[in-house]
């Protein structure tokens, strides 16, 4: 075993106020940790350079982006589904059993289950708005805003304003 450490050292702290400490963490796509179909290696592709573009990633990122890439392709393939299911049944999901009981098909509650799930997962990530806010908004300006400014144009203004541009579907 090697006698040098891995380990850095942590900030100081003076008078209850630390002392920060640029450590140089990179931005690196990691790899992927498990096999992904090809429609979630595009997804991965397609999230992971745009957070690379934001220095919004890193090496060990790779679990949480699996999981974001498995859950939005299963929520769309079961969207499908529910789809076709509507459009062969009049434009309802709402299945009746034999005894006359009606009740939604149960892809409506996978789908809703998947939704769910990326909206605890798609956080993490900085793949929300309020959560991409909160690491980059100092570079933003003035979070509070005027309540009377429409508030999509605020947002395009304020993509624009820390160089976040449109990415092209694949």
């Amino acid at each position: 075993m090697s006698a040098t450490s891995h380990l850095s050292a942590l900030p100081s702290v003076d008078d209850g106020a630390a002392t920060s400490i640029d450590l140089g963490i990179l931005s690196e796509i990691p790899d992927m940790p498990a096999k992904l179909t090809n429609k979630e290696k595009k997804i991965w592709a397609h999230v992971s350079l745009a957070l690379k573009e934001y220095n919004l990633i890193h090496r060990t990122d790779g679990l949480t982006l699996t999981v974001i890439c498995k859950t939005f392709c299963s929520w769309i393939d079961t969207e499908a589904e529910l789809e076709k299911y509507k459009a062969d049944h009049n434009g309802s999901f709402i299945s009746e059993s034999k005894n006359g009981y009606r009740t939604p098909h149960p892809a409506y509650y996978i789908a809703r289950d998947y939704k769910k799930a990326l909206l605890d997962w798609l956080p993490e990530a900085a793949l929300t708005i309020p959560s991409f806010q909160k690491i980059k908004g100092d570079k933003i300006g003035d979070p509070q805003g005027n309540l009377f400014d429409d508030p999509i144009e605020k947002f395009r203004s304020q993509k624009s304003a820390i160089g976040m541009r449109v990415v092209p579907k694949p």
